[in-house]
């Protein structure tokens, strides 16, 4: 049997005998071919609401389910937070090897990663101009386990490295490059494949749709889910959706599935910047969540060029919940400059052009101006705001397009001539979405001027009215 297979068998097995339950109308699918490693395929045709397969708690790659939990103090993991816990805890199930609980699980996880942290400079310089270049931080995350991690292994070198008489040697060893990098790699894991676990008993509130808050979701803590990670996504296609029960997690079809049809759960409102970033890949199907964010320097700076940046207003739209780091542009269908633009922008330009005693009036009643009544002069400065943008790629859009192969994703490709593809796929939808914003901009002053020409024109002409009364 290919190793790759024995692999997949070798898991499936370790998974049922944790208490799993797995239908057999699914396999665990070889889809190297596809550049999609392993996924899920219906073998038969699955009912709306069937039950793919359910997780026990206890087989969760959790903080709470490994040995750690209990040999390290609570306060320890408390101070480390969820995200840097786990990492934590994938770093100590890992090097355990066979040892470990979930050794035949880490034996399916990708031993390769294709997302932006582990990018060649080359490779990373074709996205020159999309803000997904800062949200990298690699060099912050160094430092972050360097300061954080390697001490704790250091302190419990004993408990990490079990019954290794060299464990104190290995834990001082864990700050080197090698295995900070080992750090990246569990990291890249958990932000592609980990879920935010609910609790056993939740008390979080959803909406009509099944959706929570940021802020909820944010606390939750993650871990690793075995079989619903091997779920690849699309945006179009996602028909399983994973459901939390009291001791189980339960991943169930949300539409008919035909046998042979690939299973896929969705990411969410990701843009292909996003989804390149996490997890190495983009596909067209994520478009219609593009993003292309405006920074708040940039806007300063061209407030500062007008000679309206002033600091008092900076702090009221501050207090008002206005000013951030970022503006977005998103896409939208049809494309309308109230859909796509930031509201929050767009009050932030009309705050700095109000005339003083104006915007004093509003300021004492604690008001701000309304985005959806954006006059020309804001519409002006925001165009000259897509404008600056646009120029900080270092390629146009029509010579992406222009210089757009045929790069086949699931085909032979090297694994550079697919990077660079995909670097160019992201600047071309940012580009697009920063042209429709241009066109539209232009559009929106035109008609504004337009229907400014047109008040001035019958005021004329009332005012010049047989019967009517002249000014003096």
């Amino acid at each position: 049997m290919d190793p790759f297979d024995e692999a997949s068998h070798a898991f499936l097995a370790w998974l049922r005998n944790t208490g799993a339950e797995v239908s057999n109308k699914i396999e665990l699918k070889d889809l190297r071919n596809m550049q999609a490693g392993r996924g899920v395929v219906a073998t038969q045709d699955i009912h709306e609401d069937e039950v793919l397969f359910r997780i026990p708690r206890s087989a969760l790659l959790t903080v709470d389910n490994s040995i750690l939990a209990s040999e390290i103090p609570k306060a320890t993991f408390d101070h480390l937070g969820p995200w840097l816990s786990l990492i934590l805890v994938m770093l100590y199930e890992h090097v355990n090897g066979n040892t470990s609980n979930w050794a035949p699980y880490f034996n399916i996880l990708p031993s390769e990663l294709n997302t932006l942290m582990f990018w060649e400079a080359d490779e990373l310089a074709e996205l020159q101009g999309s803000m997904v270049l800062q949200k990298i931080g690699r060099a912050s995350a160094d430092e972050q386990f360097t300061r954080e991690l390697v001490p704790v292994i250091r302190e419990f070198a004993g408990v990490f490295f079990s019954g290794d008489e060299r464990a104190q040697e290995k834990a001082e060893q864990m700050g080197d490059a090698q295995h900070l990098m080992l750090m990246h790699k569990m990291a890249s894991l958990i932000m592609a494949y980990a879920f935010d676990v609910e609790p056993a008993n939740s008390s979080k509130i959803a909406d009509e749709d099944g959706y929570v808050s940021e802020d909820e979701d944010a606390a939750l803590p993650k871990g690793m889910v075995p079989m619903a990670d091997m779920l690849n996504a699309d945006a179009d296609r996602n028909n399983a959706l994973l459901f939390y029960e009291e001791d189980f997690l339960s991943m169930k079809a949300t539409v008919p599935i035909k046998a042979g049809n690939e299973i896929f759960n969705d990411y969410g409102p990701l843009p292909r910047s996003d989804l390149l970033r996490r997890y190495g890949y983009v596909t067209d199907n994520y478009a219609q969540y593009d993003v292309v964010e405006l920074s708040f320097d940039l806007v300063s700076a061209l407030a500062t060029q007008h000679n309206i940046f002033e600091q008092a207003r900076l702090e009221y739209l501050d207090e008002q919940g206005v000013v951030d780091t970022g503006y977005d542009i998103c896409a939208s269908d049809p494309y309308t400059i109230q859909e796509s633009m930031s509201p929050e922008l767009i009050v932030l330009l009309e705050t700095l052009l109000l005339p003083a005693d104006e915007f004093e009036h509003l300021a004492r009643k604690g008001k701000l101006p309304k985005p959806e009544k954006m006059g020309a002069k804001a519409a002006e400065m925001l165009l000259q705001l897509v404008k600056a943008r646009t120029a900080q790629y270092a390629t146009t859009l029509e010579e992406d397009v222009g210089s757009a192969s045929d790069v086949n994703m699931e085909g032979e490709e090297s694994l550079k001539e697919r990077r660079f593809a995909m670097a160019r796929a992201v600047r071309i939808g940012e580009k697009e979405l920063l042209r429709k914003a241009e066109l539209a901009l232009e559009q929106f002053i035109r008609d504004k001027n337009t229907d400014s020409g047109a008040n001035k024109r019958q005021a004329f002409e009332e005012e010049d009215r047989p019967g009517k009364k002249q000014r003096s």
